[in-house]
C-alpha cells in the first residue's frame, strides 16, 4: 500500500476513493443478516437481500389505453356502422363478447372484450343512438395493453442489493409481492468528544462554549436513510478514558461507530491511540481538504469511521465519504448518486483534493467562499459538494446536498 505524508497525516492513495476504502472494509464487516418484511411504506430505505419477482403479470388482463370503443379493427373503417353491444367499466369488466359488426364502450384501464382486437378512441367516433360510426379506422393493437406487456409473471423487478426507494413499494404490490427479504439495519452509533460542547442553548455557562450540531444532524441524516438503526448517540469530553470507555462500549454494540473530533494531530487529540489499539486496522488521513482527519479503523464485525470535529467539515466528509460507505456495508450495490459538471471558482493544491461548496447554476456548479469551517450556517446556501481531484480540474464530480427546487 502506497503512502505518502503532508502536515503531520499520511495518506494512502489505495484509499483515494470511495470505492477503494469500500472494498477494505469489506474485508471486515459483511452486510447485515437477512429478515422478512411485509411490503409497505416501512420498506422504503430498505436494502433487498434478494432477487424480488413479479407475483402476477402487468398489466393483469388487456386493458383499454382510451376511453373508447373495443372492436374488431378488419370491421371499423371509416364509415363504417357498429353496434353498440355492451360497455366494460374499470374495475368491473363485461361478459360481452365482441362480434362482427359490434362494439364495446370501454373506460381507460377496463378489460378489453373478447372479440376485440383494437379500441377506437371517443373522439374518432359519432355516437347514433346505439350504434357508432367511424370516422377514423384503426388496425390491430391499436389503443390496447395486452396482458403481461410491460412486465411478466416471474420477471425480476429488483436485484438483491437495490435500495428501496417510495415508488419500488408501488411496484412490488402492484405486481402481487406481499413480502420480501431485506438486510436488517445497520446498527450505527455516534460519539461526538470536545470539553466545549454542551447539549442545548440553555446548557451555556460561558461564551467558549458551544452547542454540539453535529451530534443531532448525523443522528438525523442516519435515522433518514433506513436502512440504518441508531444505537445511540454520546457527548464526552476530550478524556482519553470516557474516549476509550464509550468507543468500546458501541463498539460492542454496533456495526459502525463515527467518533467526531479528536482525530487530528493536536496534543488532546486521542482517537487515533484509542483506535490503534482497539481495532486492528486503522487509516489515518485522506487527501482532500477539508477532512484530512478522516480515517478507518475495522476490526471483525466491527469499522469506525473518524470525522474532524469542525461541523462543516465534518459533515462534508460524512455526505462524502461515509453515507456512501453506510450503504455498501448495509448490503446495497455500490452507488455514488452524482453527477459530473463545469465547476468554477474552485482551487486544489498538487498534494491534495478538495471537497467544495457549491451553488448549481444553469451553468454548472459555483464554488461558494471557502470559510472557516466552524460554523453551520453555511449550509443555508449550500446546494451540493464537488470533488476536485490533486492538481484541479475544470470539471468535477458533483454530490447532491438536497434536490434544489430551482436552478439559480
Amino acid at each position: 500500500m502506497s503512502k505518502r505524508k503532508y502536515r503531520g497525516f499520511v495518506y494512502t492513495d489505495d484509499l483515494a476513493k470511495p470505492e477503494e476504502f469500500i472494498r477494505f472494509l469489506r474485508r471486515f464487516l459483511s452486510p447485515p443478516e437477512p429478515e422478512t418484511v411485509e411490503v409497505g411504506p416501512e420498506l422504503s430505505g430498505r436494502v433487498l437481500a434478494e432477487d424480488v419477482r413479479a407475483e402476477r403479470p402487468s398489466p393483469p388482463f388487456t386493458r383499454s389505453a382510451m376511453d373508447g370503443y373495443a372492436v374488431r379493427s378488419e370491421d371499423a373503417e371509416p364509415g363504417a356502422r357498429l353496434k353498440v353491444v355492451g360497455e366494460s367499466r374499470i374495475g368491473e369488466g363485461t361478459d360481452v363478447k365482441v362480434g362482427p359488426g359490434e362494439a364495446v364502450y370501454v373506460d381507460t384501464g377496463a378489460p378489453v372484450p373478447e372479440g376485440a382486437d383494437a379500441v377506437i378512441p371517443v373522439e374518432f367516433v359519432e355516437r347514433d343512438g346505439d350504434e357508432i360510426i367511424v370516422e377514423e379506422g384503426v388496425d390491430p393493437g391499436d389503443n390496447l395493453d395486452p396482458a403481461g406487456c410491460y412486465v411478466e409473471e416471474g420477471e425480476v423487478l429488483y436485484r438483491s442489493g437495490h435500495l428501496v426507494e417510495p415508488v419500488d413499494v408501488g411496484v412490488m404490490l402492484e405486481h402481487g409481492v406481499e413480502e420480501v427479504d431485506v438486510h436488517r439495519p445497520l446498527r450505527v452509533s455516534i460519539v461526538v468528544t470536545g470539553n466545549e460542547l454542551v447539549h442545548r442553548p440553555s446548557e451555556l455557562e460561558s461564551e467558549t462554549q458551544v452547542v454540539d450540531c453535529i451530534g443531532p444532524v448525523l443522528t438525523a441524516e442516519l435515522e433518514n436513510m433506513g436502512c440504518v438503526e441508531v444505537v445511540g448517540t454520546s457527548l464526552v469530553k476530550d478524556d482519553p478514558g470516557e474516549i476509550r470507555e464509550t468507543v468500546e462500549d458501541y463498539a460492542d454494540r454496533s456495526d459502525v461507530v463515527l467518533i467526531t473530533g479528536g482525530s487530528s494531530v493536536g496534543e488532546r487529540d486521542h482517537v487515533k491511540d484509542i483506535l490503534d489499539d482497539t481495532f486492528d486496522a486503522f487509516i489515518h488521513g485522506i487527501r482532500a481538504r477539508p477532512g484530512r482527519p478522516f480515517g478507518i479503523a475495522a476490526r471483525e464485525g466491527t469499522v469506525a469511521f473518524t470525522l474532524p470535529g469542525w461541523p462543516t467539515s465534518c459533515y462534508s466528509t460524512f455526505r462524502v465519504w461515509v453515507v456512501p460507505s453506510l450503504l455498501v456495508l448495509a448490503g446495497a450495490d455500490p452507488l455514488v448518486v452524482g453527477f459530473e459538471t463545469e465547476a468554477t471558482g474552485i482551487k486544489s493544491k498538487r498534494e491534495v483534493g478538495v471537497i467544495a461548496r457549491v451553488r448549481l447554476t444553469s451553468d454548472g456548479a459555483e464554488g461558494l467562499s471557502r470559510d472557516r469551517s466552524s460554523h453551520f450556517a453555511l449550509f443555508r446556501e449550500t446546494d451540493g459538494f464537488a470533488l476536485v481531484p490533486p492538481g484541479g480540474s475544470e470539471r468535477a464530480l458533483i454530490l447532491p446536498l438536497r434536490v434544489p427546487q430551482l436552478v439559480r
